[in-house]
């Protein structure tokens, strides 16, 4: 039984107690009242008045006791309906949700760098396979998300960022940016969530025809000015600079601390 069950069957359950409860304590109201006032008659007829008196005292204490018993059980009874007198949410799916919502809460303040599942509302830790997809599919929420900043780094391009970005290098499957297995098909979307910070990290291979959400990369040495030629030499070295500076240049700037990235790699 689910809990939003469990609760119809409470308050109906309470409401019948209560029923009984309030039953009970009428039934023995009007027998009070009927045992003080044929005391009263009797007194009457054999000349006591203090008897009488004493009835007259207990009278209204005995009907307050009624109406207070009456007032609190219907009181109860409306408290045992809970909010569907207030709100169009039942009382079982009020409860429900706010507990996930606190165990949310809970295991968000365990998890440093936990990320929120949309199908099930809880959060995934770090060391979880399914942190790894939602690494790669959540949309992130800047350069500061979670993502970019739990594991020591400061924002998404320090995170992103590995030493050994040239094409002779092999270091961007290292970067937690890159895709594995069957997700490298993500780089083809439009709205890839690592290009902005990732693109300038891929080799050649990968840039045009793999990542389609990385801007298009010039194919042809000859378009690269003299400039980029002297300070990489000829061939795929300075096509990548060329590339990486004219269309990263944010990339270059938020690395130009970082690891052993040079600091004049893109020529003035």
């Amino acid at each position: 039984m689910d809990s939003a069950a469990a609760l119809v069957q409470f308050e109906r359950a309470g409401n019948e107690l209560l029923g009984y409860v309030v039953g009970l304590g009428a039934v023995v109201g009007v027998l009070a009242l009927i045992i003080i006032g044929g005391r009263m008659i009797h007194a009457n007829f054999t000349g006591d008045p203090w008897i009488a008196a004493r009835g007259m005292a207990e009278l209204p204490w005995v009907i307050l006791g009624i109406i207070l018993l009456i007032a609190a059980g219907s009181l109860a009874a409306v408290l045992l309906q809970g909010s569907r007198h207030d709100t169009e949410e039942d009382l079982g799916n009020l409860v429900e949700r706010v507990v996930q919502e606190q165990a949310a809460r809970e295991q968000e303040s365990s998890c440093e760098g936990g990320l929120r599942d949309p199908d099930t509302s809880t959060y995934v830790c770090p060391d979880s396979d399914r942190w790894t997809e939602l690494s790669h599919t959540l949309p992130l929420t800047g350069a500061d998300d979670v993502r970019c900043t739990y594991d020591g780094a400061s924002d998404c391009y320090e995170y992103c960022f590995v030493t050994g970005f040239a094409d002779v290098h092999n270091n961007f499957e290292h970067s937690p940016c890159t895709p594995r297995g069957d997700d490298r098909d993500l780089m083809g979307r439009s709205d890839w969530i690592w290009a902005t910070y990732h693109c300038a990290n891929l080799p050649s291979s990968l840039l045009n025809e793999t990542a389609k959400s990385c801007k298009d990369a010039i194919d042809d040495f000859d378009e690269v000015p003299r400039k980029y030629q002297l300070a990489a030499g000829r061939g795929e070295g300075a096509v990548k600079r060329y590339y990486i500076c004219t269309q990263y240049p944010a990339w270059v700037e938020a690395n130009r601390e970082v690891g052993d990235f040079p600091q004049d790699y893109c020529p003035d």
